[in-house]
């Protein structure tokens, strides 16, 4: 009531610009802080007003009032408030119980924030319960807003902890996104997950498609874990049952990508190492991808056109051989899907394949890497479906197909003449540059190989 009624105060504190007086002898009388600045030489024993800084004009009053009355209402809005100042003011009794009120209150979306305050300000109990709800709550809290905040050693723990490891992943998935500063803390962490104790539907969908996973390191992790189970093995190879994928060679064999599987257009990459006779699989295109083209072509993979599913496509996504990373080209300039492709002086070639009204075009379009745009070139001189196409010299042929092609394309003039046929179709067929002729083989029902030569403009059948 003194208070109250400012009889005989004697000191007014000042709580971030909120005047309020007091009687001196109380505050030193139930507080070592205020008793050590009133009795002690500090400047602030004679004067009549103090500033109290780090403790806001709400949390300040409520601190005051406990110290005359002995009562104080805790709530969610301001104990972490009371906490620290109760450890500022040396109010330890206080301190205590709102540490006792923080564990009865701690939850999903504050544990985190719990775990580091019980750190900052030396609470066993709460440090020990805070760390039990995170462990016993990894997927709510995974989801909460704090995750920034959780600090490495803890995430650790949790790594290591005896909890489910799709859960660790998607924890760690967490973590790392919510500060960009730590994606590359990602190939580190990803260690104390065990991958080969996950199902083969969570590395497929889940982690395989995780571009944090798209490095050579993280696949190779990805890799033995699929190695483990034997009932996975099938997934380091292409599954056999996959359809209309494209095949395309590479520096160390060759890579497929995409392709149909159970009636589903699919975005899975792998490739096949002839030296170790081991497949590798490769970070999945950002879209599924049927019936399209592909090529190796310095390091770098492209994918072109096809089908997703839904749609024909034009656009054309690349992926670098050394970063294992994806990235795009400008589209093209009309949707088509089993088209021939190939490079020439550096420039991408598409050639033919069909739009998306159904029908085979003759079109050709070159992108120029430089320029990283794309332009109309002569047509074909008539359509040519699945037939193969190689640079060769100075021109670019496109040899057998349903047609029983044989085409030659001079870049530089812009020009198409028609060469001899070879015997066969070698529909889908594969050809090569070999002792300065083309050699074309196989095919759809086919298993011939022929040689041509552009010198004599002649075939040869080999086998």
């Amino acid at each position: 009531r003194m208070r109250e009624a400012e009889e005989l105060v004697d000191v007014t504190l000042d709580f971030g610009g909120r005047h309020v007086k007091y009687h001196k002898v109380i505050l030193a009388g139930k507080c070592d802080y205020f008793r050590h600045m009133f009795l002690t030489n500090m400047a602030e024993k004679a004067s009549e007003e103090v500033a109290i800084e780090g403790i806001g004009a709400n949390t300040g009053v409520l601190l005051i009032e406990y110290l005359y009355s002995g009562q104080i209402e805790l709530s969610t809005h301001n104990a972490q408030d009371l906490l620290e100042a109760s450890n500022m003011l040396l109010l330890g009794t206080l301190k205590k119980n709102v540490e006792d009120f923080l564990c009865r209150h701690t939850d999903a979306t504050n544990c985190i924030s719990l775990l580091n305050l019980s750190r900052m300000y030396d609470l066993e109990a709460l440090l020990e319960g805070a760390q039990k709800y995170l462990h016993d709550h990894v997927k709510e809290v995974a989801n909460t807003e704090e995750m920034h905040l959780l600090q490495e050693g803890d995430l650790v723990e949790i790594l290591t902890a005896n909890s489910p490891e799709e859960d660790k992943f998607r924890f760690l998935q967490k973590w790392v996104k919510s500060d960009e500063r730590r994606t590359g803390d990602f190939v580190t962490l990803i260690q104390h997950v065990e991958l080969s104790k996950c199902r083969k539907e969570f590395l497929n969908n889940t982690v395989m498609v995780e571009r944090l996973m798209f490095n050579e390191q993280c696949m190779e992790l990805l890799r033995q874990a699929m190695q483990t189970d034997p009932s996975q093995t099938q997934a380091l190879a292409p599954p056999s049952e996959k359809q209309h994928y494209s095949g395309c060679a590479s520096p160390d064999g060759f890579i497929i990508s995409g392709g149909l599987r159970n009636n589903i257009a699919q975005r899975d990459c792998f490739s096949y190492d002839v030296q170790t006779n081991r497949w590798k699989t490769l970070p999945p295109m950002s879209t599924a991808r049927v019936e399209h083209s592909s090529m190796c072509h310095e390091n770098q993979l492209y994918v072109i056109g096809g089908w997703d599913g839904n749609n024909i496509l034009y656009s054309v996504e690349v992926l670098d051989m050394n970063s294992l990373q994806w990235s795009y080209i400008p589209r093209l300039p009309f949707r088509v899907c089993k088209a021939g492709v190939v490079f020439f002086s550096n420039n991408l070639f598409v050639l033919g394949g069909m739009n998306d009204a159904g029908d085979w075009v003759t079109d050709v379009n070159e992108y120029d890497s430089l320029l990283r745009g794309w332009q109309r070139r002569s047509p074909m001189l008539h359509i040519s479906k699945r037939a193969s196409v190689v640079s060769f010299g100075d021109h670019i042929y496109i040899i057998g197909g349903h047609n029983r092609s044989c085409m030659q394309f001079n870049p530089i003039d812009d020009f198409w003449i028609s060469l001899k046929r070879p015997y066969f179709k070698h529909y889908k067929g594969a050809s090569l540059i070999w002792n300065d002729k083309i050699l074309i083989y196989g095919g759809r029902d086919e298993d011939s190989i022929e040689e041509y030569s552009p010198l004599t403009n002649q075939w040869e059948t080999l086998a």
